[in-house]
């Protein structure tokens, strides 16, 4: 073996070092998704969503529903003295559905029901209140096209009103209304994370005239768009540097007079796999925070382990970190 093949097979190697620690080419085989939710009076930058969280898990829904394999992507409004929870419902015979929880005291959940079916797969229930009136914007890529659903009798009978983009498939989209501002993201299979804007909920979305914002294992939406104790736009983003469904970061998202924006970490790793708690033992991938008279209310969703088992997958992450190396070239 000559000097430079041993320098290129140390290259190599050291590569692939550098690979496994980022995103391990073993990693562990998750279970069923539960559902966590708490409250505190922290600021964001120092709130720890997992300390004294309470668990509505997959085995606590499945008495109530023989059919649950699980239950993940919790969103929720408190509207006067009780809070909804509305979440992704994966039956064991049929497409994931969205299903309801609703609580008094934000602590003691009780299950509704399905409140949409659809002959498509739904998940991603982002709720939200725009002028009084309740609208979902659930994960519809199934269906082909982003679809905006309104409440007509509000936790029930939800409808579609609008379509917001057709003809494409995108993830889990998340949408920010402001007078000033609007705008959603969403995912696609590439791992892309693009933006739409608009003049207002109802008008044309149209793409950003920058439309990538981000790509790679940090390229999906992980949750409602809020805005931090300081006043500035926080968008939750799945962390799949370790795995598909490991962790959950914040990111910051600034615009400037020119409608140029800057997306950075604000705090990696906000979520992420928790070996003490066993429902969260594989990972974590969804957060909505809300801000309820002045404390932080939280409802986030997290995996299983199945057992200390590991499996081999090679062509994941050199792809995902190929992908990251690209998405860190171009910013």
């Amino acid at each position: 073996m000559n000097k430079l093949t041993k320098i290129i097979a140390l290259i190599i190697v050291l590569l692939l070092l550098v690979i496994n620690y980022r995103t391990p080419f073993y990693s562990y085989n998750g279970g069923s998704w539960s559902v966590g939710f708490g409250s505190s009076s922290k600021n964001l930058n120092e709130l720890n969503v997992l300390e004294n969280a309470k668990i509505y898990s997959h085995q606590k829904l499945e008495k109530e529903n023989p059919d649950t394999r699980f239950l993940a992507d919790p969103f929720f409004i408190k509207e006067k003295d009780t809070f909804y929870l509305f979440f992704e419902h994966q039956k064991k015979t049929d497409n994931a559905e969205i299903a309801l929880l609703i609580s008094s005291d934000g602590i003691n959940y009780t299950y509704k029901g399905t409140v949409l079916d659809e002959p498509f797969h739904l998940s991603y229930p982002n709720v939200f209140k725009h002028k009084n009136e309740f609208y979902m914007l659930p994960e519809t890529k199934s269906a082909k096209n982003i679809l905006l659903y309104k409440a007509l009798n509000f936790p029930y009978n939800w409808q579609i009103v609008d379509t917001l983009v057709k003809n494409v498939r995108l993830k889990d989209p998340s949408i920010y209304l402001s007078d000033s501002l609007n705008f959603f993201v969403a995912s696609d299979d590439s791992l892309n994370l693009f933006m739409y804007q608009s003049n207002s909920l109802f008008e044309d979305w149209k793409l950003h005239k920058e439309p990538i914002v981000a790509l790679g294992t940090e390229a999906r939406p992980g949750g409602r768009i809020i805005e931090n104790d300081e006043g500035k736009i926080v968008v939750p983003i799945q962390n799949s540097t370790h795995g598909y469904g490991y962790g959950v970061s914040l990111y910051e998202l600034d615009f400037d007079k020119n409608n140029k924006y800057s997306f950075k970490t604000m705090k990696p790793f906000f979520l992420k796999r928790n070996d003490t708690i066993d429902e969260f033992s594989f990972g974590m991938h969804h957060i909505d925070l809300q801000k309820i008279e002045n404390n932080w209310y939280y409802v986030f969703d997290g995996n299983k382990k199945i057992n200390n088992k590991k499996k081999l997958n090679i062509r994941g992450p050199l792809k995902w970190n190929f992908l990251d190396f690209k998405n860190w070239l171009l910013n």
